[in-house]
């Protein structure tokens, strides 16, 4: 079985973003797509899927399932965009091109 990671930090970094449904600061991390990252029945999902909130948007995704007129496709899609682009931000774009190091090198 795949146990669920657990970050504080990354889920104080999800909360430091704006809402992804609209331009209010979040103030939760969603747990989004609970069976995804070794989630299910009663256990949060992974942190890492994990979408930036405001208040009345988080209640309404668990009360409704989806949020303002979007169907169930299109809210996933935003949380799934949200959710890569946040890993991108994170994990990618501060990591070294070891190529572009060996180009320093060079030249120097």
């Amino acid at each position: 079985m795949i146990h669920p990671h657990r970050s504080r930090a990354h889920l104080a970094y999800v909360r430091a973003r704006p809402c992804v449904f609209c331009p209010r600061p979040a103030s939760e991390a969603h747990h989004a797509f609970r069976n995804a990252g070794g989630g299910g029945m009663g256990i949060k999902g992974c942190d890492l899927f994990t979408v930036p909130l405001c208040r009345e948007h988080h209640r309404e995704l668990h009360k409704r399932g989806v949020v303002g007129e979007r169907g169930p496709n299109e809210t996933d899609a935003v949380m799934w965009k949200a959710i890569a682009l946040q890993l991108r931000e994170r994990l990618l774009e501060p990591a070294v091109c070891f190529h572009c190091l060996g180009e320093a090198k060079e030249k120097a």
